[in-house]
């Protein structure tokens, strides 16, 4: 069950406006059973249980499409909460790698990823652009984790293995650094294209970033092959 689903069952079944008299209800049917019985509060149990049930079918059967746009809205703004704390605590981290370039990519990559984000695609293909942009983003993200792994690692080893992996992540940076320098490029002609609301350039530019996130995909598999030799050799060592 995904995110926005157990969002729309929370606010249908813990909704006050259900809970409220169910709970009343049941209290008055409880007390009344501690009383042995007693008519008035039998009625006023069985009133509660019933607005309870019916409040409840009620917004299921008419208020379920505006629950799921608010849990949808609900869970979107958690996922990018979660996403901003995550690039915090890489960017501090890339504080430390000794290469102000990649603290310099991702701030771009932030920026021109939020201002995107604040605009509203319009129609299919600017629609299916801003995927293709959003893979790139997650894409050139991972590549400066990554390259920050071999950095960390190449500092807890020595000689010629040491300048190896950081001489292969100043590559990697490289990379990253012409991802973040296309993608500027190509939202700045996004852009240009929306104004002149022209679908056919929109899709030249998606195919453009097919491209980049090809190469991207390439690069991230140049860094794990660097990288699985030395997990195997931080496995021997730890035995």
């Amino acid at each position: 069950m995904d995110d926005v689903k157990k969002k729309v069952l929370l606010d249908l079944f813990a909704s006050p406006w259900v809970i409220v008299p169910l709970v009343g209800g049941l209290s008055a049917w409880l007390l009344s059973w501690g009383m042995d019985g007693n008519t008035t509060l039998n009625m006023v149990g069985l009133a509660g249980v019933l607005a309870g049930m019916g409040i409840q079918a009620s917004r299921l059967i008419f208020g379920i499409e505006d629950l799921t746009k608010k849990a949808h809205s609900y869970v979107t703004e958690q996922e990018k909460l979660a996403q901003e704390q995550k690039l915090d605590q890489l960017m501090a981290r890339l504080k430390q790698d000794e290469d102000p370039r990649s603290e310099e990519c991702l701030k771009r990559l932030r920026t021109l990823y939020t201002a995107l984000a604040l605009e509203a695609p319009h129609g299919h293909t600017a629609t299916m652009f801003r995927e293709k942009v959003d893979q790139l983003f997650q894409a050139a993200v991972r590549q400066l984790e990554r390259s920050l792994e071999l950095w960390e690692k190449a500092r807890r080893l020595p000689g010629n293995t040491s300048r190896l992996l950081l001489t292969e992540r100043k590559k990697a940076i490289d990379e990253v650094v012409l991802t973040v320098n296309h993608l500027s490029r190509t939202v700045e002609q996004y852009h240009a294209f929306q104004l002149k609301d022209s679908d056919h350039e929109l899709a030249k530019l998606r195919e453009e970033l097919d491209r980049t996130i090809e190469v991207a995909r390439r690069t991230e598999e140049v860094i794990d092959a660097l990288d699985a030799p030395q997990r195997y050799d931080d496995a021997e060592y730890e035995r």
